[in-house]
């Protein structure tokens, strides 16, 4: 009987790239990047897919 494997290494085991592939910037189309970010300039902190070449968020 195979062992069950735990949540956490199912986890581990899946294809990163695929969980972070498919949001592109509305503005300019480049590829976004997921990232935290901090509360500033009047905006909230948490989670975003944040575009590198402007200041595009789109909340996660």
């Amino acid at each position: 009987m195979a062992e069950k494997l735990s949540k956490t290494a199912r986890a581990s085991l899946a294809d990163k790239a695929a969980q972070f592939t498919g949001k592109y910037c509305r503005t300019c189309g480049t590829a976004m990047v997921a990232t935290k970010v901090i509360k500033s300039e009047g905006r909230p902190g948490g989670m975003y897919w944040v575009c590198p070449k402007d200041d595009q968020r789109i909340r996660i």
